[in-house]
């Protein structure tokens, strides 16, 4: 994504969406936006394999999987688009400079997958007082448009999103058990990535609802390649990390969020970090390990010298 200039007006508080709303028609005529395929996709839950599975690589993936990659798909083309204007500046250039410092592609080359980083950009990366994403001003621009309801549905699951940090509770056929930490939620998912896990590890993941209210698909997926976190005794020796570990984490950090509650401080840590690069610092500083279907992380984010790369750890470490 390019970085865009956009006019310096800090006494405009309009929200992003409505500036773009405002300027919906002039977008029309100009044709900066084809709203046209847009108008004209469809994902309801009841003809899903007619909607959905028509491409051939998406046919390959497991069903509910397959919503949110077409879903993504879709939102990934107008995203490109809006990015063009120089409403959207500011967040398009945050963007392209957290692009330029991570390099997201996966291990070797990055430990932030594209899965990860995508995910971050569009449903997490935000701006303003309202604090909207490219994913935000997307759903509003569609709901204008008068763009399939079942669509708007998923896109709005996918910008309700955010990461967490999750105990694995075993596994039973195709599915993973998974409880989150401070939430308590427990959830039945299944990992494209592949990886099944062990019990008692700690997953750092984006983990996506059933897609439909309705219907046979009633299990979650793991939208990003799993990320499984513990601690560094020393270059050689990875201890898998410990839920008291990460509920003090919590304790020490939930504060100051700003948040009364627990879980709502929990929800915004999560979506929003401390800083805009929160967990994209995390991820690419405690990287330790991979392999095809999982990346291991090391560290807590508020303690530099547990995390590999961070200039205390590699001198703990003697890397």
């Amino acid at each position: 994504m390019k970085k865009r200039k956009g006019k310096k007006t800090s006494h405009n508080t309009k929200p992003l969406s409505k500036k773009i709303l405002f300027s919906a028609q002039q977008l029309l005529k100009t044709k900066v936006v084809n709203i046209t395929e847009w108008r004209e996709a469809k994902i309801r839950a009841e003809d899903y394999q007619k909607t959905v599975i028509c491409d051939d690589e998406l046919s390959k993936l497991d069903p509910v999987h397959g919503v949110y990659t077409y879903g993504q798909n879709k939102l990934s083309v107008f995203v490109e688009q809006l990015a063009q204007l120089p409403a959207l500046s500011q967040l398009t250039n945050a963007y392209a400079d957290a692009e330029e410092k991570y390099m997201p592609s996966g291990p070797p080359m990055s430990p932030l997958t594209k899965s990860y980083f995508i995910c971050w950009g569009f449903f997490d990366l935000c701006a303003g007082a309202k604090k909207e994403t490219f994913g935000s001003v997307t759903i509003d621009l569609c709901k204008f448009f008068g763009v399939d309801t079942g669509l708007i549905g998923v896109f709005e699951k996918m910008q309700n999103s955010r990461m967490g940090f999750y105990v694995h509770e075993g596994s039973s056929d195709k599915c993973v058990f998974l409880r989150e930490l401070i939430t308590n939620r427990e959830i039945e998912t299944v990992v494209p990535s592949g990886y099944r896990g062990t019990q008692g590890e700690i997953w750092f993941a984006r983990v996506m609802p059933p897609p439909f209210e309705t219907g046979q698909f009633g299990y979650s997926v793991v939208l990003t390649t799993p990320y499984v976190v513990g601690e560094l005794q020393d270059k050689s020796h990875f201890l898998r990390g410990s839920e008291k570990g990460w509920l003090e984490y919590f304790e020490r950090n939930l504060k100051k969020t700003g948040r009364g509650d627990k879980a709502s401080a929990y929800e915004f840590l999560l979506k929003y970090g401390l800083d805009r690069t929160y967990w994209n610092e995390y991820v690419f500083l405690a990287y330790v390990n991979h392999q095809q279907d999982m990346i291991l992380l090391a560290g807590f984010p508020d303690t530099p010298a547990s995390l590999p790369h961070s200039a205390q750890g590699e001198q703990r470490l003697g890397i």
